[in-house]
């Protein structure tokens, strides 16, 4: 009964995968999610890719919503939320640095205590390849967002998260944005507009390919989200 419980809370998912030249990686990330939350709706937004990411998504059973070009890491997020037909939202990075075996349990943390949304702390557990530079990087991130919002939150900008469909309304997702310091500023207005949540600890893998994080850019756009955000 536990187990036809849990395959009917995850009907009512979609898990949207933001991806940019993915070829390589999203084949098992897909088959990942396939495997883990078998019964879930998996939308791959193809972010003005050049490769075969969308080809190879669609031949595994992905629905593919397509930007004519390159628009960003939180605008392929939006768009994924806004095509999303079901009651609760997923999504994880295309290249497995996010397991997906964690979604049932946030989803079921979502639905049985009634929060908005629930997500990782990739510092949680002692297995993180992140780089040294990123962790360092995130570290401060943790220690401003203390100082802005007086919340002790290990991760806020973890990227494998669930939410609620219409809690996503709540923080006016279309207007996050466009870029990697999407996470960020979402986290901020979880907090800002009291949004109720929680985070469990997670893995964190090294990334297949290269990475698409500037870090120095990047780092500043998401310490501007936590200044600034409301």
């Amino acid at each position: 009964m536990r187990q036809k419980d849990t395959e009917e809370d995850i009907m009512e998912l979609t898990v949207v995968i933001p991806a940019l030249n993915e070829e390589k990686g999203i084949k098992d990330t897909v088959e990942k999610i396939k495997e883990y939350v078998p019964a879930a709706h998996v939308m791959v937004v193809d972010d003005g890719s050049d490769d075969k990411t969308a080809m190879v998504a669609e031949k595994l059973g992905a629905e593919v919503v397509r930007h004519a070009k390159n628009k960003g890491y939180g605008a392929a997020l939006i768009t994924g939320f806004s095509y999303s037909k079901t009651p609760f939202v997923a999504f994880l990075d295309a290249d497995l640095t996010y397991h997906p075996r964690y979604i049932p349990q946030l989803l079921k943390l979502v639905k049985s205590k009634e929060l908005d949304c629930a997500w990782g702390n990739r510092f949680g557990t002692s297995n993180n390849r992140m780089p040294f530079v990123r962790k360092i990087g995130n570290r401060m991130l943790v220690l401003l967002f203390f100082i802005m919002t007086g919340k002790n939150i290990k991760d806020a900008s973890c990227g494998e998260r669930v939410f609620r469909k219409q809690s996503l309304e709540k923080i006016d997702y279309e207007t996050l944005p466009p870029g990697l310091d999407m996470i960020t500023a979402m986290s901020k207005r979880i907090v800002k507009r009291k949004l109720r949540y929680e985070i469990i600890p997670i893995e964190y893998e090294k990334r297949s390919g290269s990475s698409k994080l500037n870090v120095v850019k990047d780092f500043l756009r998401m310490t501007r989200n936590i200044l600034f955000e409301r």
